[in-house]
Protein backbone atom coordinates (compact mmCIF):
# COMPACT_ATOMS: atom_id res chain seq x y z
CA UNK A 1 0.00 0.00 0.00
CA UNK A 2 2.85 2.41 0.81
CA UNK A 3 4.27 1.84 -2.63
CA UNK A 4 0.88 2.60 -4.18
CA UNK A 5 0.45 5.81 -2.18
CA UNK A 6 3.99 6.90 -3.03
CA UNK A 7 3.36 6.42 -6.75
CA UNK A 8 0.00 8.20 -6.47
CA UNK A 9 1.53 11.20 -4.69
CA UNK A 10 4.28 11.30 -7.29
CA UNK A 11 1.72 11.54 -10.09
CA UNK A 12 -0.17 14.28 -8.24
CA UNK A 13 3.03 16.31 -7.84
CA UNK A 14 3.83 16.02 -11.53
CA UNK A 15 0.34 17.15 -12.53
CA UNK A 16 0.33 19.99 -10.01
CA UNK A 17 3.68 21.24 -11.30
CA UNK A 18 2.47 20.97 -14.89
CA UNK A 19 -0.71 22.94 -14.20
CA UNK A 20 1.11 25.69 -12.29
CA UNK A 21 4.33 25.98 -14.26
CA UNK A 22 3.49 24.58 -17.69
CA UNK A 23 -0.22 25.10 -18.17
CA UNK A 24 0.27 25.49 -21.90
CA UNK A 25 1.81 21.98 -22.01
CA UNK A 26 -1.11 20.11 -20.47
CA UNK A 27 -2.58 19.20 -23.85
CA UNK A 28 0.77 17.86 -24.96
CA UNK A 29 1.00 15.85 -21.74
CA UNK A 30 -2.34 14.11 -22.25
CA UNK A 31 -1.54 13.63 -25.93
CA UNK A 32 1.50 11.66 -24.81
CA UNK A 33 -0.61 9.68 -22.33
CA UNK A 34 -3.08 8.75 -25.07
CA UNK A 35 -0.44 7.11 -27.30
CA UNK A 36 -1.71 3.93 -29.02
CA UNK A 37 0.72 1.54 -27.30
CA UNK A 38 -0.31 2.94 -23.89
CA UNK A 39 -4.01 2.68 -24.72
CA UNK A 40 -3.55 -0.96 -25.70
CA UNK A 41 -1.90 -1.73 -22.37
CA UNK A 42 -4.42 0.22 -20.25
CA UNK A 43 -7.90 -0.16 -21.81
CA UNK A 44 -9.54 2.24 -19.30
CA UNK A 45 -7.46 5.09 -20.76
CA UNK A 46 -9.05 4.47 -24.15
CA UNK A 47 -12.50 4.75 -22.57
CA UNK A 48 -11.42 7.98 -20.90
CA UNK A 49 -10.08 9.36 -24.18
CA UNK A 50 -13.31 8.50 -25.99
CA UNK A 51 -15.49 10.12 -23.33
CA UNK A 52 -13.37 13.29 -23.39
CA UNK A 53 -13.55 13.54 -27.18
CA UNK A 54 -17.30 13.02 -27.48
CA UNK A 55 -18.08 15.25 -24.49
CA UNK A 56 -19.74 12.52 -22.44
CA UNK A 57 -17.15 12.68 -19.65
CA UNK A 58 -18.31 14.24 -16.34
CA UNK A 59 -15.71 15.42 -13.85
CA UNK A 60 -15.99 14.52 -10.18
CA UNK A 61 -18.66 16.88 -8.82
CA UNK A 62 -17.13 17.12 -5.35
CA UNK A 63 -13.85 18.28 -6.82
CA UNK A 64 -15.60 20.85 -9.01
CA UNK A 65 -17.53 22.17 -6.04
CA UNK A 66 -14.24 23.17 -4.43
CA UNK A 67 -13.27 24.94 -7.68
CA UNK A 68 -16.54 26.87 -8.03
CA UNK A 69 -16.99 28.72 -4.79
CA UNK A 70 -19.40 31.63 -4.82
CA UNK A 71 -18.32 35.15 -3.81
CA UNK A 72 -20.03 34.86 -0.38
CA UNK A 73 -18.43 31.49 0.30
CA UNK A 74 -15.04 32.98 -0.54
CA UNK A 75 -15.59 35.86 1.92
CA UNK A 76 -16.65 33.46 4.68
CA UNK A 77 -13.61 31.35 4.00
CA UNK A 78 -11.36 34.44 4.25
CA UNK A 79 -12.97 35.47 7.59
CA UNK A 80 -12.40 31.99 8.98
CA UNK A 81 -8.79 32.12 7.93
CA UNK A 82 -8.31 35.53 9.57
CA UNK A 83 -9.80 34.25 12.85
CA UNK A 84 -7.60 31.22 12.73
CA UNK A 85 -4.53 33.42 12.23
CA UNK A 86 -5.37 35.55 15.32
CA UNK A 87 -5.97 32.43 17.39
CA UNK A 88 -2.70 30.90 16.35
CA UNK A 89 -0.64 34.03 17.02
CA UNK A 90 -0.45 33.21 20.74
CA UNK A 91 0.64 29.67 20.03
CA UNK A 92 3.38 30.90 17.74
CA UNK A 93 5.12 32.66 20.64
CA UNK A 94 5.43 29.32 22.44
CA UNK A 95 6.50 27.33 19.42
CA UNK A 96 8.70 29.57 17.32
CA UNK A 97 9.40 28.46 13.80
CA UNK A 98 6.75 25.72 13.92
CA UNK A 99 4.90 25.71 10.61
CA UNK A 100 1.25 24.58 10.54
CA UNK A 101 0.87 21.20 8.79
CA UNK A 102 -1.70 21.17 6.09
CA UNK A 103 -2.89 17.78 4.82
CA UNK A 104 -2.86 17.17 1.11
CA UNK A 105 -6.55 16.34 1.27
CA UNK A 106 -7.43 19.87 2.53
CA UNK A 107 -5.55 21.51 -0.33
CA UNK A 108 -7.36 22.44 -3.47
CA UNK A 109 -6.67 19.89 -6.16
CA UNK A 110 -5.99 20.95 -9.75
CA UNK A 111 -8.71 20.27 -12.28
CA UNK A 112 -6.85 17.41 -13.91
CA UNK A 113 -6.71 15.53 -10.57
CA UNK A 114 -10.35 14.63 -11.09
CA UNK A 115 -9.29 12.55 -14.07
CA UNK A 116 -6.90 10.57 -11.92
CA UNK A 117 -9.44 10.19 -9.11
CA UNK A 118 -11.92 8.72 -11.56
CA UNK A 119 -9.22 6.48 -12.97
CA UNK A 120 -8.68 5.10 -9.46
CA UNK A 121 -12.35 4.15 -9.32
CA UNK A 122 -12.01 2.34 -12.66
CA UNK A 123 -12.04 -1.48 -12.64
CA UNK A 124 -8.80 -1.17 -14.65
CA UNK A 125 -6.72 0.39 -11.86
CA UNK A 126 -3.55 2.09 -13.03
CA UNK A 127 -1.75 1.15 -9.83
CA UNK A 128 -2.86 -2.46 -10.13
CA UNK A 129 -1.42 -2.49 -13.63
CA UNK A 130 1.88 -1.16 -12.28
CA UNK A 131 1.90 -3.82 -9.58
CA UNK A 132 1.16 -6.42 -12.23
CA UNK A 133 4.08 -5.11 -14.27
CA UNK A 134 6.30 -5.42 -11.18
CA UNK A 135 5.19 -9.03 -10.75
CA UNK A 136 5.87 -9.76 -14.42
CA UNK A 137 9.32 -8.20 -14.18
CA UNK A 138 10.00 -10.24 -11.05
CA UNK A 139 8.93 -13.44 -12.83
CA UNK A 140 11.09 -12.55 -15.84
CA UNK A 141 14.04 -12.02 -13.53
CA UNK A 142 13.43 -15.43 -11.95
CA UNK A 143 13.25 -17.02 -15.41
CA UNK A 144 16.53 -15.38 -16.40
CA UNK A 145 18.18 -16.59 -13.19
CA UNK A 146 16.81 -20.07 -13.79
CA UNK A 147 18.12 -20.09 -17.36
CA UNK A 148 21.52 -18.91 -16.15
CA UNK A 149 21.62 -21.66 -13.53
CA UNK A 150 20.67 -24.25 -16.16
CA UNK A 151 23.43 -22.98 -18.45
CA UNK A 152 25.96 -23.18 -15.63
CA UNK A 153 24.85 -26.71 -14.79
CA UNK A 154 24.98 -27.62 -18.48
CA UNK A 155 28.53 -26.27 -18.78
CA UNK A 156 29.65 -28.09 -15.63
CA UNK A 157 28.30 -31.49 -16.74
CA UNK A 158 30.77 -33.61 -18.73
CA UNK A 159 29.70 -34.36 -22.30
CA UNK A 160 29.76 -37.89 -23.66
CA UNK A 161 31.22 -36.80 -27.00
CA UNK A 162 30.57 -40.19 -28.58
CA UNK A 163 26.86 -39.29 -28.68
CA UNK A 164 27.57 -36.39 -30.98
CA UNK A 165 29.87 -38.08 -33.49
CA UNK A 166 27.08 -39.07 -35.89
CA UNK A 167 26.67 -37.05 -39.09
CA UNK A 168 22.99 -36.49 -38.28
CA UNK A 169 22.06 -35.60 -34.70
CA UNK A 170 18.58 -36.08 -33.20
CA UNK A 171 17.07 -32.75 -32.16
CA UNK A 172 13.81 -31.68 -30.58
CA UNK A 173 11.95 -28.51 -29.66
CA UNK A 174 8.77 -28.99 -27.69
CA UNK A 175 6.87 -31.82 -29.38
CA UNK A 176 8.65 -31.44 -32.74
CA UNK A 177 11.52 -33.79 -33.56
CA UNK A 178 13.99 -33.90 -36.43
CA UNK A 179 17.55 -34.63 -37.46
CA UNK A 180 20.26 -31.98 -37.64
CA UNK A 181 22.72 -32.59 -40.48
CA UNK A 182 26.08 -31.28 -39.27
CA UNK A 183 27.40 -30.94 -42.81
CA UNK A 184 24.52 -28.56 -43.62
CA UNK A 185 24.72 -26.47 -40.46
CA UNK A 186 26.34 -23.08 -41.02
CA UNK A 187 24.14 -20.26 -39.76
CA UNK A 188 20.72 -19.84 -38.16
CA UNK A 189 19.05 -19.50 -41.58
CA UNK A 190 20.68 -22.50 -43.26
CA UNK A 191 18.30 -25.41 -43.84
CA UNK A 192 20.04 -28.03 -41.72
CA UNK A 193 17.19 -29.74 -39.82
CA UNK A 194 15.15 -32.46 -41.50
CA UNK A 195 11.67 -33.29 -40.17
CA UNK A 196 9.34 -35.92 -41.61
CA UNK A 197 7.89 -33.33 -43.94
CA UNK A 198 10.65 -30.89 -44.92
CA UNK A 199 14.03 -29.27 -44.41
CA UNK A 200 13.98 -26.19 -42.19
CA UNK A 201 16.32 -23.71 -40.59
CA UNK A 202 16.90 -23.71 -36.80
CA UNK A 203 14.82 -20.53 -36.64
CA UNK A 204 11.91 -22.20 -38.48
CA UNK A 205 12.24 -25.36 -36.39
CA UNK A 206 11.94 -23.51 -33.08
CA UNK A 207 8.82 -21.70 -34.33
CA UNK A 208 7.15 -25.06 -35.05
CA UNK A 209 8.05 -26.44 -31.63
CA UNK A 210 7.21 -23.48 -29.41
CA UNK A 211 4.21 -21.27 -28.89
CA UNK A 212 6.51 -18.60 -27.52
CA UNK A 213 7.18 -15.72 -29.84
CA UNK A 214 10.58 -15.10 -28.26
CA UNK A 215 11.83 -18.66 -28.57
CA UNK A 216 15.52 -18.81 -29.52
CA UNK A 217 17.01 -21.71 -31.45
CA UNK A 218 20.26 -21.78 -29.46
CA UNK A 219 18.45 -22.17 -26.14
CA UNK A 220 15.33 -24.15 -27.03
CA UNK A 221 16.54 -26.78 -29.52
CA UNK A 222 17.89 -29.79 -27.66
CA UNK A 223 20.19 -32.62 -28.75
CA UNK A 224 20.67 -35.48 -26.27
CA UNK A 225 19.48 -33.09 -23.55
CA UNK A 226 21.96 -30.36 -24.49
CA UNK A 227 21.17 -27.03 -26.11
CA UNK A 228 22.64 -26.08 -29.47
CA UNK A 229 24.36 -23.23 -27.67
CA UNK A 230 26.26 -25.81 -25.63
CA UNK A 231 27.16 -27.74 -28.80
CA UNK A 232 28.49 -24.55 -30.37
CA UNK A 233 30.66 -23.85 -27.33
CA UNK A 234 32.04 -27.40 -27.44
CA UNK A 235 32.79 -27.01 -31.18
CA UNK A 236 30.51 -29.95 -32.00
CA UNK A 237 28.72 -27.60 -34.37
CA UNK A 238 30.58 -25.11 -36.52
CA UNK A 239 28.86 -21.78 -37.04
CA UNK A 240 30.18 -19.88 -40.03
CA UNK A 241 31.25 -16.25 -39.51
CA UNK A 242 29.25 -13.29 -40.77
CA UNK A 243 29.98 -12.48 -44.37
CA UNK A 244 30.83 -16.08 -45.26
CA UNK A 245 30.26 -16.67 -48.98
CA UNK A 246 30.34 -20.47 -49.00
CA UNK A 247 27.70 -22.61 -50.73
CA UNK A 248 25.84 -23.19 -47.44
CA UNK A 249 25.66 -19.52 -46.46
CA UNK A 250 25.00 -18.23 -49.99
CA UNK A 251 23.60 -21.11 -52.07
CA UNK A 252 23.41 -20.58 -55.82
CA UNK A 253 20.05 -22.36 -55.93
CA UNK A 254 18.21 -21.96 -52.58
CA UNK A 255 15.54 -24.44 -53.72
CA UNK A 256 18.17 -27.18 -53.67
CA UNK A 257 18.30 -26.83 -49.88
CA UNK A 258 14.74 -28.17 -49.75
CA UNK A 259 15.87 -31.58 -51.06
CA UNK A 260 17.86 -34.44 -49.53
CA UNK A 261 21.55 -34.70 -50.32
CA UNK A 262 21.53 -38.53 -50.41
CA UNK A 263 19.20 -41.28 -51.56
CA UNK A 264 16.37 -41.89 -49.11
CA UNK A 265 16.95 -45.67 -49.27
CA UNK A 266 20.71 -46.29 -49.54
CA UNK A 267 22.02 -42.98 -48.09
CA UNK A 268 24.41 -42.41 -51.02
CA UNK A 269 24.43 -39.43 -53.36
CA UNK A 270 24.94 -38.71 -57.09
CA UNK A 271 22.55 -39.19 -60.03
CA UNK A 272 19.34 -38.99 -58.06
CA UNK A 273 15.74 -38.14 -58.89
CA UNK A 274 13.90 -35.66 -56.65
CA UNK A 275 10.25 -35.90 -55.69
CA UNK A 276 8.39 -32.66 -56.38
CA UNK A 277 6.13 -33.05 -53.32
CA UNK A 278 8.61 -33.98 -50.55
CA UNK A 279 12.35 -33.65 -49.78
CA UNK A 280 13.12 -37.26 -50.73
CA UNK A 281 15.62 -38.22 -53.42
CA UNK A 282 16.09 -41.68 -54.97
CA UNK A 283 18.40 -43.59 -57.24
CA UNK A 284 16.56 -45.18 -60.14
CA UNK A 285 17.11 -48.69 -58.78
CA UNK A 286 16.35 -47.83 -55.14
CA UNK A 287 12.82 -46.62 -55.74
CA UNK A 288 9.83 -48.95 -56.11
CA UNK A 289 8.69 -49.25 -58.77
CA UNK A 290 12.10 -48.95 -60.45
CA UNK A 291 12.48 -45.64 -62.26
CA UNK A 292 13.18 -45.17 -65.94
CA UNK A 293 13.74 -41.93 -67.80
CA UNK A 294 10.27 -42.21 -69.32
CA UNK A 295 8.69 -42.86 -65.90
CA UNK A 296 8.80 -39.33 -64.58
CA UNK A 297 8.49 -35.77 -65.78
CA UNK A 298 8.80 -32.37 -64.17
CA UNK A 299 6.08 -33.19 -61.63
CA UNK A 300 7.14 -36.71 -60.66
CA UNK A 301 6.01 -37.97 -57.21
CA UNK A 302 7.52 -40.82 -55.22
CA UNK A 303 5.52 -43.79 -53.96
CA UNK A 304 5.26 -42.25 -50.47
CA UNK A 305 3.58 -39.12 -51.81
CA UNK A 306 1.36 -40.95 -54.29
CA UNK A 307 0.02 -43.33 -51.65
CA UNK A 308 -0.42 -40.76 -48.86
CA UNK A 309 -3.54 -38.97 -50.21
CA UNK A 310 -5.03 -42.31 -51.29
CA UNK A 311 -4.89 -43.68 -47.76
CA UNK A 312 -8.01 -41.74 -46.81
CA UNK A 313 -9.89 -43.35 -49.70
CA UNK A 314 -9.27 -46.91 -48.48
CA UNK A 315 -12.28 -48.88 -47.32
CA UNK A 316 -11.63 -50.40 -43.87
CA UNK A 317 -11.28 -54.20 -43.98
CA UNK A 318 -10.81 -56.97 -41.48
CA UNK A 319 -7.34 -58.55 -41.28
CA UNK A 320 -8.60 -61.72 -42.98
CA UNK A 321 -10.26 -59.79 -45.84
CA UNK A 322 -7.09 -57.72 -46.36
CA UNK A 323 -4.86 -60.83 -46.50
CA UNK A 324 -7.20 -62.47 -49.02
CA UNK A 325 -7.28 -59.39 -51.29
CA UNK A 326 -5.81 -59.77 -54.79
CA UNK A 327 -2.20 -58.60 -54.96
CA UNK A 328 -2.95 -56.74 -58.20
CA UNK A 329 -5.10 -54.27 -56.23
CA UNK A 330 -2.39 -53.71 -53.62
CA UNK A 331 0.88 -53.53 -55.56
CA UNK A 332 1.68 -50.00 -54.41
CA UNK A 333 0.99 -50.80 -50.75
CA UNK A 334 3.37 -53.76 -50.96
CA UNK A 335 6.02 -51.56 -52.57
CA UNK A 336 5.45 -48.96 -49.86
CA UNK A 337 6.07 -51.59 -47.16
CA UNK A 338 9.23 -52.82 -48.89
CA UNK A 339 10.60 -49.27 -49.18
CA UNK A 340 10.17 -48.78 -45.44
CA UNK A 341 11.95 -52.07 -44.75
CA UNK A 342 14.83 -51.11 -47.05
CA UNK A 343 15.12 -47.76 -45.29
CA UNK A 344 15.39 -49.36 -41.85
CA UNK A 345 17.84 -52.09 -42.92
CA UNK A 346 20.86 -49.77 -42.86
CA UNK A 347 23.35 -52.67 -42.50
CA UNK A 348 21.69 -54.61 -45.32
CA UNK A 349 21.19 -57.69 -43.15
CA UNK A 350 17.82 -58.61 -44.68
CA UNK A 351 18.29 -57.12 -48.14
CA UNK A 352 20.43 -59.77 -49.84
CA UNK A 353 20.80 -63.57 -49.66
CA UNK A 354 22.14 -64.32 -46.15
CA UNK A 355 23.66 -67.63 -47.28
CA UNK A 356 26.24 -65.60 -49.24
CA UNK A 357 27.57 -64.17 -45.97
CA UNK A 358 27.02 -67.06 -43.53
CA UNK A 359 28.56 -70.43 -44.47
CA UNK A 360 26.36 -72.57 -42.23
CA UNK A 361 23.15 -70.66 -43.07
CA UNK A 362 21.93 -73.29 -45.61
CA UNK A 363 22.43 -76.08 -43.12
CA UNK A 364 20.20 -74.33 -40.55
CA UNK A 365 17.60 -72.65 -42.80
CA UNK A 366 15.87 -74.80 -45.40
CA UNK A 367 13.87 -72.03 -47.07
CA UNK A 368 15.92 -68.78 -47.20
CA UNK A 369 14.13 -65.50 -47.92
CA UNK A 370 15.35 -61.90 -48.27
CA UNK A 371 13.85 -58.60 -49.39
CA UNK A 372 15.38 -58.45 -52.86
CA UNK A 373 13.87 -61.86 -53.57
CA UNK A 374 10.45 -60.63 -52.37
CA UNK A 375 10.81 -57.58 -54.62
CA UNK A 376 11.63 -59.79 -57.62
CA UNK A 377 8.64 -62.05 -56.99
CA UNK A 378 6.37 -59.03 -56.64
CA UNK A 379 7.63 -57.53 -59.89
CA UNK A 380 7.24 -60.88 -61.77
CA UNK A 381 3.66 -61.39 -60.52
CA UNK A 382 4.51 -64.48 -58.45
CA UNK A 383 2.03 -63.49 -55.75
CA UNK A 384 -1.69 -63.83 -56.24
CA UNK A 385 -2.93 -62.84 -52.79
CA UNK A 386 -1.63 -60.34 -50.26
CA UNK A 387 -1.34 -63.24 -47.79
CA UNK A 388 1.49 -64.78 -49.85
CA UNK A 389 3.46 -61.53 -49.86
CA UNK A 390 3.03 -61.06 -46.09
CA UNK A 391 4.01 -64.69 -45.48
CA UNK A 392 7.37 -64.21 -47.24
CA UNK A 393 8.04 -61.00 -45.29
CA UNK A 394 7.37 -62.83 -42.01
CA UNK A 395 9.60 -65.70 -43.17
CA UNK A 396 12.61 -63.34 -43.41
CA UNK A 397 12.40 -62.51 -39.70
CA UNK A 398 11.44 -66.04 -38.62
CA UNK A 399 14.55 -67.36 -40.38
CA UNK A 400 16.73 -64.76 -38.67
CA UNK A 401 15.38 -65.74 -35.26
CA UNK A 402 15.84 -69.47 -35.97
CA UNK A 403 19.41 -69.04 -37.23
CA UNK A 404 20.54 -66.96 -34.26
CA UNK A 405 19.05 -69.45 -31.80
CA UNK A 406 20.96 -72.30 -33.44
Amino acid sequence: MKSKERKQNGVYKVLEWLEKEREDSMKQFWRCVFQEHILQKYPFLRSLQTSLLDGSHRFNEQLHRTEKLTVNEEKKAEQKKAGTKRKNSADETEEEGAAPSVSSSSQKKPVYYSLLDEMEDSPFDLEDSSEEEDREEEEEGKDEDREQEEEEEEDSEPLALSKFEAAVLPVSCGSVIGGLDKSRFAVSHSKSIRTDECWCTPEEFVKEGLTLTDGHWKKHILCHGKTLECLLKMKILDKHPLGCRCQLCCPKDPRRQDKDDVCFICNNGQNMVFCTMCPRAFHHQCHLPTLRDTTFGSDWMCTFCVLKPNQSLCIPKSRNDALNSPISENIMRCQYLLLHLYKQDTKRVFTTDPSQKEQRYSSVISNPMWMKKVETKLRNDKYKKVREFVSDINLIFDNCQTFNKG
